[in-house]
């Protein structure tokens, strides 16, 4: 699964593949991978950005 970890660029939410991609956390902790139009409902759903 690993291998398909590095293909896998698409945002989280939209599905697309669009880059630049930002990294969130989620509730549970989880990081997920958000292009820019969709960054904005990441910030409405409290989602933290990862620095």
């Amino acid at each position: 699964m690993a291998i398909l970890n590095l293909f896998h660029n698409k945002c989280e939410i939209c599905k697309r593949k669009l880059k630049p991609l930002r990294k969130y956390v989620n509730d549970k902790g989880k990081t997920i991978k958000v292009c820019i139009p969709c960054s904005e409902y990441a910030e409405r759903r409290a989602y933290r950005l990862e620095r």
